[in-house]
């Protein structure tokens, strides 16, 4: 069955290889592809649900003082009666103080619920840490934005990427680059669902994906979201410092300021780390829940663009630190707000800067910066209000890619972001 599913997912490949497809000016056919050829591979597979024990941790937190703070957890008890498996919370108001909670389950199969303690896969959310990381090493002189990748990247690399020599950092940092997404390969997702726990790419590995592949737009003709923007990024990291991404986030961004409960890569246990909620998904969409937790894990070789845990509080606290200048120097800041148009289909992100996304409420009176995740089996929103000082962490272990979840899941985001702006 796996050699059909294989052979489906090739013509898949082929036909949008040769069709692209645009809307609104931006070019969809990568996107596209991924987003069926996980469904054609991820449906028809044959799926034994994993169940992960999850550990009950606990550690020192501010304590709730947030005057909305029963109205924060009616919210979150109302989505997970109505479909969220269980979400996390955490907000921070220089006025009306903090807040953290829970609600739903963290393991369906137990009826272990959700705590504000609980490890949240952060999805895309890595990459504004990717950015921060490039920033700090601008600011240490390491690094022009304006130049280009080869600058940084050996030829083996640049030469088999299509406009891998005309690529700059700027243009990485703002999905303007126009890359090809390695995601999209169909080997790619052929070797991570049909070898469980077996596959372990090297970031060198994973840019191989991109060799020979044709781009989807001239470099700086349009912003259209690409993961392999920062794949490249942090495999820049590492050739300038001499050494692992992970390890400079940990020693630059992590231990400084205190983000005891931040895993990327390099921390003992990885990716199995206590206190992680299982994940779920309407896997056959019939209104059912399945626990996918192997599936959501199989994403973990992700490199700069996805592969983080961390605890909603410590996701809080980052984007409250690096948003009022705590992390970088508030002119790097500045750069990062320099906002351009984003072309993607988003309809809440108008805007992107560098490695920061610009937030939008439906009547678009409301704004914050930061970035999301969507995910197989989870998803996140980590966005700081300028406006207000506000900082919001908000995460789930239900699918937002597939059924009912991400729907539900942005509702959610609106209604907590409208309770927070009283």
């Amino acid at each position: 069955m796996l050699r059909a599913i294989y052979h489906s997912s090739l013509i898949l490949y082929i036909i949008l290889e040769s069709n692209i497809i645009h809307l609104n000016k931006t070019i969809m056919k990568h996107h596209i592809f991924i987003k069926l050829l996980g469904i054609i591979i991820l449906l028809s597979s044959c799926h034994k649900e994993v169940i992960v024990p999850v550990e009950d941790i606990s550690f020192d937190m501010p304590i709730n003082t947030h005057t909305n703070g029963i109205e924060f957890q009616n919210v979150l008890d109302k989505y997970t009666k109505n479909g969220l498996v269980g979400v996390s919370l955490a907000i921070d108001d220089p006025v009306y103080g903090f807040w953290a909670g829970a609600s739903g389950m963290a393991c369906l199969e137990t009826g272990q619920p959700m705590t504000k303690y609980h490890i949240q896969r952060g999805g895309s959310i890595p990459k504004m840490y990717t950015g921060t990381a490039i920033m700090l090493l601008y600011e240490e002189g390491l690094i022009d934005l304006d130049a280009k990748m080869n600058t940084y990247l050996p030829k083996s690399i640049c030469d088999n990427i299509t406009n891998g020599n005309e690529i700059t950092i700027r243009q990485l940092l703002t999905h303007s680059s126009g890359l090809y997404e390695y995601s999209s390969n169909p080997q790619y997702y052929f070797d991570i669902m049909n070898n469980p726990g077996e596959i372990d790419y090297t970031p060198l590995e994973l840019i191989e994906f991109m060799y020979g592949k044709p781009a989807d737009f001239k470099p700086g003709e349009y912003t259209y979201y690409c993961d392999s923007n920062f794949l490249l990024l942090a495999v820049i990291i590492d050739y300038i410092i001499n050494g692992n991404h992970a390890q400079y986030f940990k020693e630059k961004m992590f231990d400084p300021n205190g983000l005891t409960h931040t895993y990327y890569k390099v921390q003992n246990g990885y990716p199995n780390i206590p206190g992680t909620p299982n994940c779920y998904s309407d896997w056959y969409g019939n209104g059912k829940y399945i626990n996918i937790s192997d599936i959501q894990n199989k994403w973990d070789v992700m490199v700069g663009d996805d592969g983080m845990y961390a605890s909603t509080y410590d996701y809080l606290q980052f984007a409250k630190l690096l948003c009022e200048g705590q992390i970088v120097k508030q002119s790097s800041l500045d750069m990062m707000k320099d906002w351009i148009e984003f072309d993607d289909d988003d309809e809440d992100v108008s805007k992107v800067g560098l490695s920061l996304l610009h937030w939008q409420n439906k009547t678009k009176d409301i704004w914050g910066m930061g970035h999301g995740g969507n995910s197989q089996g989870t998803g996140g929103y980590l966005f700081y209000f300028p406006d207000r000082g506000i900082t919001i962490a908000l995460f789930t272990n239900t699918d937002t890619e597939r059924g009912e979840g991400g729907k539900i899941f942005k509702e959610l985001w609106e209604e907590i972001v409208a309770v927070a702006m009283k």
